[in-house]
């Protein structure tokens, strides 16, 4: 997803990721000061469902799910063409992060059971897995549009309820879950680098003289900005390089945060900036690398070379950033 889109003639700034559904891809976004939820349709294959046309069945579901009086957010608008949906953005924690985190969910059951009967009612299950439904001000609200003709089968009573807690069946989700990571150009704030470098290997890599002056320096005017960010919206991975976009790319900072090392991240940020720089085809790569990380960027096609030169005078007392 670009870091802005246009939407209906209004134009969206991508804010981060908040999660991947059956259907679609779904962003926090914010256009005219007031943020919003930007649905990206994919046509990615599910094992267990299958779909017609997308937006069709995202307009028609909206309004029975609406006419059934179950609390969804309004759809703020659409665009066929580029599978996109805007809608309103209710702020709070899921069911999911709630349960994950160790709370209960025991005080929600009541309005989910509502919920349920007037599902029922109109003919319909909904998705009654617990990242579908937000918290705020103490009122659930179902924040997905999608819906599927009734059976006791998918009910919340014989499906929804083992998700609803931390049974056996939440508990295998979470082991197997994969966490999307979304790779994007963004400039950091020096205080936000600082804090992702306390959990990376890249915390030792700069000298102690003037740190502080010359990281905001770094992240204000560094060609090339790439985060990674989990779907919580924590910052994960960065890369920071300098390109001419026509020869060269030098890529000058990449980490990654130790809990989430060896998910292909680092690659990911590597193929992005190559592409952002112009391409293989036009631009080649040069780095620094210490001896730890040279089997990684062997694994990325890179070879060690001989003709780089430096001019190196500066102060370096070296430190670790803690």
């Amino acid at each position: 997803m670009d870091t802005s889109i246009d939407i209906s003639g209004k134009t969206y700034r991508i804010l981060r990721l908040l999660g991947r559904g059956k259907g679609g891809y779904s962003y926090l976004a914010e256009c005219d000061g007031r943020q919003a939820v930007v649905k990206q349709i994919h046509h990615e294959p599910c094992d267990y469902y299958t779909f017609g046309n997308k937006i069709e069945a995202e307009q028609r579901d909206h309004e029975r799910l609406r006419t059934a009086g179950i609390r969804i957010p309004q759809m703020l608008s659409i665009d066929p063409d580029a599978e996109r949906i805007v809608k309103e953005y209710i702020e709070g924690p899921t069911i999911f992060e709630m349960i994950r985190d160790g709370a209960s969910a025991e005080p929600y059951l009541d309005q989910v059971r509502d919920m349920a009967a007037k599902a029922k009612a109109a003919g319909m299950n909904i998705d009654y897995f617990p990242t579908n439904f937000v918290v705020r001000n103490g009122l659930i609200w179902y924040v997905d549009y999608e819906c599927s003709e009734y059976t006791d089968k998918w009910n919340f009573e014989n499906w929804g309820i083992r998700y609803w807690s931390r049974t056996p069946e939440f508990d295998a989700y979470l082991k197997d879950r994969k966490p999307i990571v979304t790779i994007r150009e963004e400039r950091l704030t020096a205080e936000e680098y600082i804090d992702f470098l306390k959990r990376t290997d890249l915390g030792s890599q700069y000298p102690k003289e003037r740190f502080g002056e010359r990281i905001a320096t770094l992240v204000q005017t560094v060609s090339i900005s790439l985060t990674a960010r989990d779907e919580q919206g924590l910052l994960v991975g960065v890369l920071f390089a300098l390109t001419d976009f026509a020869y060269w790319l030098y890529v000058t900072d990449l980490g990654v945060d130790r809990n989430y090392t060896r998910r292909g991240i680092g690659k990911r940020l590597m193929r992005t900036a190559h592409r952002l720089a112009g391409g293989e085809k036009d631009i080649a790569v040069y780095l620094i690398a210490n001896e730890n990380a040279v089997p990684f960027y062997e694994k990325c096609g890179m070879k060690k070379a001989d003709e780089v030169m430096k001019y190196n005078h500066i102060e370096w007392t070296e430190f670790t950033v803690t």
